[in-house]
């Protein structure tokens, strides 16, 4: 945990931010790999007294400086990511729909090339959906043990 604090105290620093309380602990709940939270999630993790506009405010200075990306999943989901390497926003990111775990993927570049002649490129959002691999060896291994859980619903389902 101290080291985790003194590595989050220097990223905040090299973003000429100060390591106040309330930044260090909105960093926190995003450290690791795939962490991606909503808002509402992350407002969840934090302490009850955690005022919504200083964390609205918050989030929305770590995405201007570029410490964490903000991944729209759809009309309605805004997932918030460290931005770690990749600092630009329009590269492809995984979205696993089982443990919604989120992956940069800038392996998956947009080609500006390919644009129309006269467009000028701004910005680009790819959400590839599908399992992770630690969610399919899970569903592998329940299928062979017999605990598959779709199995279950779709058994529900076939009853009423």
């Amino acid at each position: 945990m101290v080291a985790e604090t003194k590595n989050i105290t220097k990223l905040l620093r090299a973003y000429g931010l100060s390591g106040t309380a309330i930044r260090k602990e909105i960093i926190k709940h995003f450290w690791g790999d795939g962490v991606a939270l909503t808002q509402k999630e992350l407002e969840e993790k934090l302490p009850d007294q955690t005022d919504r506009v200083t964390l609205y405010r918050t989030l929305k200075l770590f995405t201007e400086k570029g410490i964490l990306h903000k991944i729209v999943i759809d009309d309605n989901t805004r997932k918030y990511k460290l931005a770690g390497n990749f600092k630009r926003n329009d590269h492809a990111h995984f979205y696993c729909i089982r443990c919604h775990k989120l992956i940069c993927m800038p392996q998956l570049d947009i080609d500006r090339d390919q644009l129309p002649k006269g467009f000028v490129f701004y910005s680009a959002r790819l959400v590839v959906e599908g399992i992770c691999d630690k969610c399919k060896k899970n569903t592998e291994k329940n299928k062979s043990s017999g605990k598959n859980p779709e199995s279950k619903v779709q058994n529900q389902k076939n009853r009423q």
